[in-house]
């Protein structure tokens, strides 16, 4: 849905014209999305925690809805300058984010438990400590993404701007 959001309405317009305005709306849909599904999980269980502790939870979860969908907009921004290629783009984009994303879901039932028995801490502790790490290495991979393309595009756009050379 969040990658709908963005290819029904910010693809279309022409100030959609680089490959990381892709990654760049995307997270925004992301941080979007995670505000409305926070206050859809906070209201709904209000009775049956305490209000703080699912707060505290649910406020950890939108980052990493940031940076999945922030890689499926990389790749989106991608297919809207690669064309002929759209289809296959736009869907590896949607599958590194479903993976990532779960990924995260599903070590997030063990691992932050496991964090903090080995450190000898709390649980909220350890799902602290986890989540930064998890989207801390996922939010460097798409860094690095996001780096190499822009190296590419120089490099490119370098070349087209020199002059040709002249035969002698």
């Amino acid at each position: 849905m969040k990658l709908l959001a963005v290819r029904l309405y910010a693809y279309r317009s022409a100030r959609f014209d680089a490959v990381i305005d892709g990654a760049v709306y995307g997270a925004v849909a992301g941080l979007g999305f995670a505000t409305i599904e926070n206050a859809y999980y906070i209201t709904s269980n209000i009775d049956t925690v305490s209000a703080g502790a699912i707060t505290s939870v649910r406020a950890l979860a939108g980052p990493g809805h940031v940076i999945y969908s922030a890689f499926a907009g990389y790749y989106l921004g991608l297919a809207k300058f690669n064309r002929e290629h759209a289809g296959p783009i736009v869907l590896k984009g949607l599958l590194i984010a479903a993976s990532i994303h779960g990924l995260y879901n599903v070590l997030s039932e063990f691992l932050p438990t496991a964090l903090a028995a080995v450190l000898g801490v709390n649980w909220f502790f350890g799902f602290v400590l986890y989540v930064l790490l998890f989207d801390g290495v996922f939010g460097l991979v798409l860094l690095r993404k996001l780096q190499a393309y822009r190296r590419a595009y120089n490099i490119v756009h370098r070349r087209r701007a020199q002059p040709p050379e002249s035969p002698e």
